[in-house]
């Protein structure tokens, strides 16, 4: 059996496949040597895909010595995936949502997918129909490319990382030890999520925060429950967590109690209706983001548990009051 069949398909890997079979469609006879220049590949490399075009692609391809280069037997249309109208709009579609995440590396690597996959699949036009569902210019990521190909790093080889990093409250920089868990994209900012050996305590840390990173030769054990979503307690309100889930009670009145019916704000939300007030009830450890939430809304949303917050609450519309004059 051919090792090419355990072989993994990646973009790149795709888009050899592409260049070489339209080099040989072209006649031109192509050998190894060539294409390898011009694909900036190894020989080997080029050699395996070729094998791979020929053994698992079902390319009827030889090798002519006359002409030193490599040409089909027959006609042939490379196919590298069976995708629909549909499928193509769909993955178009994709490529609208995932947009704001441009200037990525993870964009990047979708996109240039995408595109290989919908460009070599069907040749009906489906792109008016994509154009018509869009992202809406949301705040853009600044990334510190640096720091994320560091911290991609760690996380194939499970290493600590350590870097300076600057506190956004006091805006102290200090030498950081971290365990990196995740990386976690929320509303036009890069994260990281791990646990924070000065501390001793899972942290977040900005990536455009963080300066000098490098990988250290100690190495770390995952633990199974890393996932960042285990620590939201339910709640679905971006990268914030807190030690403790707690139970919320809020009323929502007037326009707002709209907004609140649209989104699914945790995983255990209850909604329930009156003639003056929408009330949502669940539970969730993002406290910070919970309090940002109810405040954004003003007059709109009343608290009603947990008593810290409506403690805080209602500091915080005296505050208001008095810088009106009220």
């Amino acid at each position: 059996m051919s090792t090419q069949n355990q072989t993994k398909i990646t973009y790149r890997m795709l888009e050899r496949l592409s260049f070489i079979h339209r080099k040989i469609q072209s006649g031109c006879y192509p050998n190894t040597k060539q294409l390898a220049f011009e694909l900036e590949a190894g020989i080997a490399t080029i050699s395996r895909d070729i094998e791979y075009l020929r053994d698992r692609m079902n390319a009827p391809i030889e090798y002519d010595s006359s002409h030193k280069g490599y040409f089909y037997t027959e006609q042939y249309d490379l196919h590298l995936g069976e995708l629909s109208a549909t499928d193509v709009q769909t993955l178009l579609v994709a490529k609208s949502l995932l947009s704001q995440f441009k200037d990525t590396p993870i964009y990047d690597e979708a996109a240039d997918i995408i595109n290989l996959l919908a460009s070599n699949a069907v040749r009906q036009d489906v792109s008016s129909i994509a154009d018509r569902i869009a992202v809406p210019p949301t705040p853009k990521i600044i990334l510190n490319k640096t720091a994320w190909n560091v911290i991609l790093q760690a996380f194939r080889e499970n290493r600590v990382i350590e870097f300076d990093y600057t506190t956004r409250i006091n805006s102290h920089t200090k030498n950081r030890r971290v365990r990196p868990y995740q990386i976690l994209l929320d509303d036009g900012v890069c994260n990281l999520f791990g646990f924070c050996e000065l501390r001793q305590a899972e942290r977040m840390f900005v990536l455009s925060r963080i300066e000098n990173a490098h990988l250290t030769e100690d190495t770390f054990t995952l633990p199974k429950d890393f996932d960042f979503y285990e620590r939201t307690g339910g709640g679905r309100f971006g990268a914030v967590f807190g030690r403790k889930k707690e139970r919320y009670t809020i009323e929502f009145y007037e326009w707002t109690r709209f907004d609140i019916k649209e989104c699914v704000w945790a995983d255990d939300q209850i909604i329930t209706e009156s003639e003056e007030a929408t009330t949502i009830t669940f539970t969730s450890a993002q406290h910070y983001k919970v309090k940002e939430w109810v405040f954004s809304k003003g007059s709109m949303a009343h608290p009603l548990e947990p008593a810290w917050l409506v403690e805080q609450w209602k500091e915080n519309a005296l505050e208001l009051a008095k810088l009106a004059d009220i």
